[in-house]
């Protein structure tokens, strides 16, 4: 049997699912996951090994009307994303009709002839699936179709069984011990921006970023991670402290949780809220918080 490999593209609007449908692909969780859009803001990689081949999953930021610089380099990353893989993956949820999003994304696929398949996510929030594809497979032209549900992985076998028969033969394009291309430090951050986003409401989630300023081990069972949480307004900053720093303490707790199971070790996370004014409308503060620049 030959060996295969390629990227596969998983793109959509917000809150479609697409990092869930990641974590569930790889059976690991690499990508943080909340119901408030934007939680996706970078390409994340996801590498899937196999006997038969690797697949390397490309996570991208949900398209939509940019608002800010912020939001300008997101939609900047899928499309540039869109150019670079084999198959376009377009994920959409069944539980609605299409948006001006998916018909943007849907544009682009035809505009670029790139190879495409459609993913009817969020099968379990719906009681009969027949038919809600249909008003999506107008949009473009899609070589196959599925209808999932990322959250119960189900009906991702047959989704597997047609990337494998799609991609091209090909050499592994990364060695087999590695499942992303994130560094530590980005992990850290968005483990920390996942419970920032799962705790506050409104406009505070959008207006967070996460810096890791120092990441060491103490000892063999003690890693001490020091972070900083930027916001945008000093009423954003008495948000994310809450009353009496309850509400840091909070977040703290929770992402701690989440970083022992992955250091195996105890983690001591000191947290520190700074606010930056209109930090996702100036380039400098994008590119520190690492957000690739828009090409012109």
């Amino acid at each position: 049997m030959a060996y295969k490999s390629g990227f596969v593209a998983l793109v959509g609007r917000p809150n479609v699912g697409k990092s869930t449908l990641l974590n569930a692909l790889l059976g690991r969780k690499i990508a943080i996951t909340t119901p408030k859009p934007q939680t996706t803001r970078n390409r994340i990689q996801g590498v899937l090994h196999d006997p038969q081949g690797q697949i390397v999953f490309v996570d991208t930021p949900g398209v939509l009307r940019p608002k800010h610089k912020l939001d300008e380099r997101m939609v900047a990353t899928v499309m540039r994303a869109l150019k670079e893989v084999d198959i376009i993956a377009h994920v959409v949820d069944i539980s609605k009709p299409p948006r001006d999003e998916d018909l943007q994304i849907a544009r682009t696929i035809r505009q670029s002839g790139q190879m495409a398949v459609l993913i009817g996510n969020k099968s379990d929030l719906v009681a009969n699936t027949t038919g809600r594809l249909d008003p999506y497979l107008a949009l473009a032209p899609y070589r196959h179709h599925f209808v999932v549900s990322a959250q119960l992985e189900s009906g991702l076998q047959p989704l597997m069984d047609t990337l494998w028969e799609l991609l091209p033969e090909g050499m592994p394009y990364f060695p087999e011990d590695m499942v992303t291309d994130q560094t530590e430090d980005f992990y850290v951050s968005e483990v920390i921006r996942e419970k920032i986003l799962e705790q506050t409401r409104d406009e505070v989630p959008h207006s967070v970023a996460v810096t890791i300023e120092e990441r060491q081990p103490r000892s063999d069972h003690l890693m001490y991670i020091r972070a900083a949480i930027y916001v945008e307004r000093d009423s954003q900053k008495a948000i994310i402290i809450g009353n009496h720093g309850q509400m840091l303490k909070q977040i703290g707790q929770l992402a701690r949780k989440d970083l022992e199971e992955y250091y195996n070790k105890q983690v001591y996370l000191d947290l520190w809220v700074k606010v930056r004014g209109h930090w996702r409308d100036q380039d400098a503060w994008l590119t520190r918080f690492g957000y690739p620049k828009v090409e012109s």
